[in-house]
C-alpha cells in the first residue's frame, strides 16, 4: 500500500490554483486507470470533469474495484453508465435559489456539525453543492435532500460489494475535506466479500400466481428450458437469486411485490446473471438499470384494417435470436416504446425507429433483455398465435444464452 491510500481520479489539467496536497490523497490521471491495481487504493474519489466515455469503456476496472470492497465517491453529473447502480444526472428545473437550498441532512458522520445553510451557500452564493440529483437505486441511503425533496447525496451499499457515495455537482473533497477522508479510511476497513454466483441453478421464471402465468410457465415445451424452476412472486424478495443463471420476469406482475424484490434482482445482474423483462401495458420495472420506457396507446385491432401491417424492423438481422424466430413471430401489438442505453443491442423496432426489444450488456455486469411485447400473458390466456411462435424461439435462445454465460464464467479461474 502506498502512503497515499486514496486516489483522486481526474484529468491531467495541472492547474496552478490547486490547493496544497494531502499526503493521504494521490492525484491519479484518468487514463492511467487500466494499468492500476484495483487493490492499491482504499478509496477512489472521481471528480466531475473526468472522461466518462473512458470510464464506460473500462467499467470492468470499476466493477473489480468495488467487487473487492473498495469505496468510490463520485461528485459530478453522471451522463454515461460506468457507475453500478447509478442513474444519469437530472438538473433542477427551474433553477434558482429556492431550488438550490439544502433542507434535509441525515445523521451521518460525513455531515456531522454541518448545517443546511453551510452546504447551500459559499460566500453567500448558492448552487455549489447541488444543481440537480441522481435518482438513487433501491436500498440506497439518502443523506442530503434539496428543497424539492431531490436526493442530491446518497450512499449505496446494495449495488455492489463495495461502497458508493454519489454527490450531485459538488467537489466532495473540497466540500467535506477531512471528514470525507476519515470516513473513506474507516469505511474501507471493513471490506465485504464480493458477490459470487454459486453453481448455476439454470434459468428461472417469476410466477405471479395467475392462471395465465401458470399455463405458459408449466407447459412442458417451455418448462424444460426453465431448469431453475419457478420463483413465487410473494417469496421473491426473500430469495437469493445469485445461484441462478437467469430470470424471466413476465408482464403484468404486482408492481409492489416486484419492486420489493428489486435488490435481489439487481444482485443477480451484479453477479453476471441475465434478466428478461416484459411489459403488458405497465411500465418496464423502473429499478432495472438503463431502462427508459414511454407509453404509447395500444392498438389491439390494427390487423382488422385491409392491408394493415405493423412493419416491425430490426437493425441487427444477423443476431442469433433471429436464427430461432422471425419478425413475423414478434408481430401482434406492443405496449409502449423503449429508449435503450448507449451500447445496447437493438433487436426489434417500429418503422419510426422506436424500440420494442433490446439486449443490454453495458449497464450491469450481467445481461438485460427488455421488451414491450407481452407474449407470456397472451399465450397463457390462449390468445395470439404469434406469441406461441415467439416463445418457441425466444425461450430456447434465452436458455442457450444463459447457459453459455455460465460456461464462460466457469472457464475463468
Amino acid at each position: 500500500m502506498s502512503p497515499a491510500q486514496i486516489a483522486r481520479l481526474d484529468m491531467d489539467i495541472r492547474s496552478p490554483e490547486s490547493g496544497p496536497p494531502d499526503p493521504r490523497v494521490e492525484p491519479l490521471d484518468c487514463y492511467a486507470l487500466p494499468g492500476t491495481d484495483p487493490a492499491r487504493y482504499r478509496g477512489l474519489v472521481v471528480t466531475g470533469m473526468v472522461d466518462q466515455e473512458f470510464l464506460l469503456r473500462h467499467r470492468d476496472w470499476i466493477e473489480a474495484y468495488l467487487g473487492g470492497g473498495g469505496v468510490l465517491v463520485f461528485g459530478g453529473h453522471l451522463h454515461r453508465r460506468w457507475l453500478p447502480g447509478a442513474s444519469p444526472f437530472v438538473p433542477l428545473e427551474p433553477a434558482g435559489l429556492a431550488a438550490y437550498r439544502v433542507t434535509e441532512i441525515a445523521d451521518h458522520p460525513l455531515f456531522a456539525g454541518r448545517t443546511p445553510d453551510e452546504l447551500t451557500f459559499r460566500r453567500g452564493v448558492a448552487g455549489f453543492f447541488a444543481r440537480g440529483h441522481h435518482p438513487p437505486p433501491p436500498g440506497a441511503q439518502v443523506l442530503v435532500r434539496l428543497a424539492g425533496g431531490q436526493p442530491c447525496t446518497y450512499l449505496d451499499q446494495v449495488s455492489t460489494a463495495g461502497t458508493i457515495l454519489v454527490q450531485a455537482t459538488s467537489d466532495p473533497l473540497g466540500t467535506l475535506g477531512d471528514q470525507l477522508i476519515e470516513w473513506i479510511l474507516a469505511q474501507s476497513g471493513g471490506r465485504r466479500e464480493p458477490r459470487q454466483r454459486r453453481a448455476g441453478a439454470g434459468l428461472a421464471a417469476v410466477y405471479g400466481g395467475s392462471a395465465w402465468h401458470h399455463r405458459v410457465l408449466t407447459r412442458p415445451k417451455y418448462a424444460r428450458h426453465l431448469t431453475g424452476g419457478l420463483v413465487y412472486l410473494p417469496e421473491l424478495a426473500d430469495t437469493d437469486l445469485t445461484g441462478y443463471a437467469g430470470l424471466v420476469v413476465p408482464e403484468r406482475m404486482h408492481r409492489g411485490l416486484l419492486t420489493r424484490a428489486a435488490p435481489r434482482i439487481l444482485e443477480l445482474l451484479d453477479a453476471g446473471g441475465t434478466v428478461a423483462a416484459f411489459a403488458g401495458g405497465e411500465p418496464i420495472p423502473e429499478f432495472l438499470p438503463g431502462v427508459r420506457w414511454q407509453h404509447r396507446p395500444t392498438n389491439f385491432w390494427w390487423w382488422l384494417d385491409s392491408g394493415a401491417e405493423l412493419g416491425l424492423c430490426t437493425p441487427n438481422p444477423s443476431h442469433p435470436l433471429f436464427t430461432r424466430l422471425s419478425l413475423r413471430d414478434c408481430t401482434w401489438h406492443y405496449h409502449g416504446v423503449l429508449e435503450p442505453p448507449d451500447g445496447a443491442e437493438v433487436l426489434v423496432t417500429l418503422p419510426t425507429g422506436e424500440v420494442l426489444l433490446y439486449l443490454d450488456r453495458v449497464s450491469t455486469p450481467g445481461t438485460l433483455v427488455v421488451s414491450t411485447l407481452d407474449p407470456l400473458s397472451h399465450h397463457g390466456g390462449y390468445f395470439m398465435p404469434a406469441t406461441e411462435r415467439f416463445l418457441d424461439g425466444f425461450l430456447p435462445w434465452l436458455a442457450s444464452e444463459t447457459a453459455q454465460s455460465c460456461r464462460t464464467e466457469s472457464s475463468h479461474p
